[in-house]
């Protein structure tokens, strides 16, 4: 299942310019995009839950919508610059909410948080496979 709607799509789409691609999801286009998102906010938040438009946080929704639709503008009408412009901009904004996201500056509401962000697996100073001190004394 989606983890966007049409509506949702539609919502940062140029209404008349866009009528043609908005018309429904492209499921393929859609997938990867999610993929990509996914992989990254899964670094910081449980993702494994948000399998469906219901289910998804707002937040992940308005990121992987921005995409969506500037992938759209940008393969259906890249030779007009001022859509590509725009697809710029939605792009360049839904990386910002990640990046937000990625570096705790910003909160998913409602989303599990992963323990602080950090690999399961982390070196600690008292582990001797893993210290940062000189070698034994000569």
């Amino acid at each position: 299942m989606p983890l966007i709607t049409l509506q949702e799509a539609s919502a940062w789409g140029e209404k008349s310019k866009l009528a043609p691609a908005l018309v429904e999801l492209d499921l393929d286009l859609l997938a990867q995009i999610e993929v990509e998102v996914l992989g990254r906010i899964a670094a910081v938040a449980d993702t494994v839950t948000w399998v469906d438009s219901s289910s998804a946080p707002s937040l992940v929704k308005t990121i992987i919508a921005k995409y969506y639709v500037a992938w759209l503008i940008d393969r259906q009408y890249s030779e007009d610059e001022e859509l590509s412009a725009y697809a710029t901009l939605l792009r360049t904004s839904a990386l910002r909410l990640q990046e937000a996201i990625l570096s705790s500056e910003i909160d998913i509401p409602g989303a599990t948080v992963n323990s602080d962000g950090l690999p399961s697996i982390w070196p600690i100073d008292d582990d001797p496979y893993f210290t940062m001190a000189e070698g034994p004394a000569r």
